[in-house]
């Protein structure tokens, strides 16, 4: 009996418990049903996420594992993984994601667009208009951060169409204020702060009261056959538990049934030609991929770095020298993800 599934790209996480059974999307959830107490800590999991390749099946803690992408997990004489088969080919790319956009508003929901300055979101924003959908807001973020800021982008591309745009303006301030809140959903280290802008803008959807979210999350790692799961699924997460539903169109099954029914296309051909076709701009069509990463942050505030030698030490690797910004932020949400996953134990 199958007792649970993860697509092939892991946008959705499904965690259990090998002696119990006992499965959920987060670690906290299955230790609670199983009703244990003491956990510890996965060394190897750990040395997984700080030094590669992080291990698929394992969390931060020993007796919770994960399923990984593409595979589930099935109960017989005991709980055991299955590999699932390749899915068949779909329809043609702009018929899939028309269908997984049309999908979206069958609920009835308050529906907006997150808009970044890339290709992926803009094609999303013009195959909704080539619907008739031009209502649907589009939101931008804007952190005013060097190389790290796409508000003009996105801007110019919602005012081509005559989107309706909701700009939600933070700092850097604003990313190392919802770093404890990010990790207490996704449970695990990152090893740079660009999930935390899926927070913040998610939580601005909800203030306003929108309850689905279509976003351009996913294109890249489907077209590279990026199976990885260190992203997608704390979008998902990182969405879902601000109350606002998480969309991303290019993860719909029909969709990623004809991308990969395609050879691996890392320079997104398919959809240059198709963003070509809706008269996106050239800069968007022809122009180079830009990176996603947040810069580096000041995490002093925080209050962890006293802590980073003594962990290291108890696990029994080198004390780390943070010189680096990703060093600093893995081991500095390393710490701060274990106090979430192994609190004190209670007096009797």
């Amino acid at each position: 009996m199958i007792v649970g599934a993860r697509d092939a790209f892991g946008s959705r996480r499904l965690l259990y418990h090998p002696a119990t059974g006992h499965t959920g999307e987060r670690v906290r959830e299955v230790l609670a049903a199983t009703g244990v107490r003491q956990v510890t800590p996965d060394r190897d999991a750990i040395v997984g996420h700080l030094y590669g390749p992080r291990h698929q099946d394992r969390t931060l803690i020993r007796d919770v594992r994960a399923v990984p992408p593409g595979h589930a997990l099935v109960r017989g004489s005991t709980l055991h993984l299955r590999r699932l088969p390749p899915a068949s080919r779909a329809a043609d790319l702009r018929t899939a994601l028309q269908t997984a956009l049309a999908a979206a508003f069958t609920a009835g929901k308050r529906v907006a667009l997150a808009l970044s300055g890339g290709l992926d979101s803009a094609l999303l924003l013009a195959l909704l208009h080539a619907q008739g959908r031009e209502d649907v807001p589009v939101y931008v973020l804007a952190t005013g951060m060097p190389d790290y800021c796409e508000r003009e982008a996105a801007l110019a591309m919602a005012q081509r169409l005559g989107a309706s745009v909701s700009v939600v303006t933070v700092q850097a301030s604003d990313f190392v204020d919802a770093l404890p809140r990010v990790l207490r959903e996704v449970e695990e280290p990152l090893f740079n702060l660009h999930p935390v802008a899926k927070r913040l803008l998610a939580e601005a959807m909800a203030r306003d009261g929108i309850d689905l979210a279509i976003t351009g999350d996913g294109a890249d790692q489907v077209l590279r056959r990026d199976a990885s799961a260190n992203y997608l699924p704390l979008c998902q997460a990182l969405f879902d538990t601000a109350g606002v539903r998480w969309w991303p169109p290019f993860l719909a099954p029909g969709v990623v049934r004809h991308l990969c029914s395609q050879p691996p296309d890392a320079d997104k051909a398919c959809l240059r030609a198709l963003g070509a076709q809706l008269a996106l701009p050239d800069v968007l069509v022809q122009g180079p991929k830009r990176s996603r990463l947040a810069p580096a942050m000041d995490l002093d505030s925080l209050d962890v770095a006293a802590r980073i030698p003594p962990l290291a030490r108890a696990l029994d690797l080198p004390a780390p020298a943070l010189e680096t910004d990703r060093e600093r932020v893995l081991w500095t949400t390393l710490v701060m993800t274990l106090d979430l996953l192994t609190p004190e134990p209670t007096p009797p």
